[in-house]
């Protein structure tokens, strides 16, 4: 492993790696340029041509091409000893040398009916009159090496067999088929061609569209020695640096949708293949992104699908969004009648999943009938805190039947999601999963609200002005907080990002608590409204704990007094007229 291992070094050159992705400039022997692990405006990657290494004087990364592979492809140092020794022409040790012969074969196979594809779609007036009428432009169709299959029968296996390519291997490729007679035929047929590459770049398998009347619609390769579709996602090879800059994911139904969105500067995007969302699927999403923005189709399987992936996205522990489109659109026909800016609006404009869920249940159900308001705590149930969960209930509360007290209405919704999470999870005692997991404390939702606003800006300044008053505050925790946000800043709120004022809050556990508020609410939004539900709720639980203590005095000296009268001790002869005073007021 250790020769093979340097006999890669000494054939792949690093600075020709790195400059696969990043435009390098020559300073003395090495070369700089910006590094794409944080948001770098000035060039602080340094590449090592002598010593093989590039190391970021900002962020610390640094490394050797392996180094390099496994940070920028996601894989492990197996998989990318792998890449690396294809890249340098090495057949590696460990490998089958039979199964290393019979790859390159077929990935001969593939990139000769690509070639064949391509040419075909050159000399296709029908196929480029297509392309024209979805508005799809040379350099797009270049990108994607978007081709035709000529609609004749045998015009693939022909040209794989003149140039000697195995159809037998042809045929485990889902290239061609084969008929009783033992003869072949091209199993795509005047159909526009996407070939299928995996994320590394590799091409693996073929989608093609009908063009014209006829079914079905779309024909995509099965699965294949070379291909899983539950483990592929098209267009992530072109997708996977904006996924990663951003750490968020566009998901989409088709071919055209993900080039539709990579056409109109939303280059984050890529799709499914046509098929549900598999858990393979939302791993490898996981390996580049934390959020998930699902923008698929408006119509009812389009919607059906987005229900189940965002179970799926859930289960990967991926957060997740819905973009939601008008009756009969989709991102390749909002790209030609709203351009670029209407992808973009749908996007930024996308729901909280339970938002979605909701809308759904309203597409389905009357609000006012009990089908609606017997699956909205199932819906409410998968709430991941109690200030998310008290948001909905606020929402809800005025529209549930037969209770005027929106009170009366949270709690027993409260109540119901309550039941349906613990039947849901087998749990006997199911308590609320808190937004702060990585600090224990005593928050309620509304303090919790108070604090988290403090992430945003915008919302600080009025968040301070309250959170300065602890008479507000009930739990230990929020009283903590609050002393100690008023005696760091006694002028104002602090003002920039979180990690330049954090460090003023004394003791430094409530630092630690701060801060995992701010990692464990991401995505979690803050907004005025929410704040200012929060702001009136914590006033008036102010209000009846200040009329209790109020209460309790006027009893304490309505009692004093007596016992003074009577020469008694402060604890002996005043039950019954205690019971008096309580039934008064």
């Amino acid at each position: 492993m250790n020769d093979e291992r340097d006999e890669i070094r000494r054939r792949v050159d690093i600075v020709s790696l790195v400059s696969r992705e990043l435009v390098l400039k020559r300073t003395g022997k090495n070369f700089v340029g910006l590094c794409p692990f944080h948001p770098d405006k000035n060039p602080s990657m340094t590449v090592n041509p002598d010593t093989g290494r590039y190391k970021c004087w900002s962020c610390g990364a640094g490394g050797d091409i392996f180094n390099w592979v496994m940070a920028r492809q996601n894989v492990d140092f197996p998989e990318a000893m792998r890449i690396l020794a294809k890249d340098a022409g090495i057949e590696l040790k460990g490998q089958d040398p039979d199964a290393a012969r019979q790859r390159k074969v077929r990935e001969g196979v593939m990139e000769a009916a690509l070639q064949f594809y391509r040419q075909a779609y050159d000399r296709s007036q029908t196929a480029q009159a297509y392309v024209s009428s979805r508005e799809l432009t040379p350099a797009v169709i270049s990108q994607w090496e978007i081709g035709f299959a000529p609609d004749q029968s045998e015009a693939l296996a022909t040209q794989l067999k003149r140039d000697s390519y195995s159809l037998a291997e042809a045929k485990q490729l889902f290239l061609v088929d084969s008929d009783a007679s033992g003869g072949y035929y091209d199993k795509f047929r005047g159909r526009l061609m996407f070939p299928i590459r995996d994320e590394r770049g590799t091409l693996v398998a073929f989608g093609g569209r009908i063009i014209g009347p006829g079914q079905p619609k779309y024909i995509n390769s099965s699965d294949t020695p070379i291909y899983r579709k539950s483990r592929v996602l098209y267009g992530m090879n072109q997708a996977k640096q904006a996924i990663q800059d951003s750490r968020i994911a566009l998901l989409t139904e088709g071919y055209l949708d993900v080039i539709a969105c990579h056409a109109a500067g939303v280059t984050n995007a890529v799709a499914s293949l046509g098929t549900a969302l598999s858990d393979d699927q939302a791993d490898l999403l996981k390996r580049w992104c934390d959020h998930v923005v699902i923008l698929y189709d408006s119509d009812e399987a389009g919607q059906k699908a987005a229900e189940r992936a965002l179970g799926v996205l859930a289960t990967a522990g991926l957060k997740s969004s819905v973009a939601i489109l008008s009756d009969g659109e989709d991102p390749d026909s909002i790209r030609r009648t709203q351009g670029s800016a209407g992808i973009r609006q749908a996007v930024e404009a996308a729901i909280p999943p339970i938002d979605f869920l909701l809308r759904r249940l309203e597409q389905k159900h009357s609000v006012q009938s009990d089908a609606f308001w017997e699956a909205v705590p199932s819906v409410l149930a998968l709430t991941k805190s109690e200030l998310e969960l008290d948001r909905y209930l606020v929402r809800l509360a005025p529209q549930y039947p037969g209770v005027s007290d929106p009170m009366a209405a949270v709690k027993a919704l409260r109540a119901m999601a309550i039941r349906h999470r613990r039947k849901s999870s087998g749990a006997d005692n199911l308590a609320y999963v808190s937004p702060v997991v990585g600090v224990k404390h005593s928050l309620s939702s509304s303090e919790l609200a108070i604090f988290a606003a403090f992430l945003s800006e915008d919302l600080r300044k009025q968040a301070y002005l309250f959170s300065r008053a602890t008479i507000l505050f009930s739990s230990t925790d929020a009283v903590r907080l609050s002393s100690a946000i008023g005696s760091a800043f006694p002028d104002g709120p602090p003002e920039g990002p979180l990690v330049q004022w954090i460090h003023r809050l004394e003791p430094e556990e409530l630092q630690d608590l701060l801060g995992s508020l701010a990692d464990d609410l991401r995505g979690q939004l803050i907004d005025a409204t929410v704040l200012a539900d929060a702001i009136h709720h914590l006033k008036e639980k102010a209000a009846v704990r200040n009329e209790h203590r109020l209460k309790s005095e006027n009893k304490a000296d309505y009692f004093g007094e007596l016992r003074r009268r009577k020469g008694l001790p402060d604890h002996e002869g005043t039950g019954d007229v205690e019971d008096s005073f309580d039934m008064h007021f």
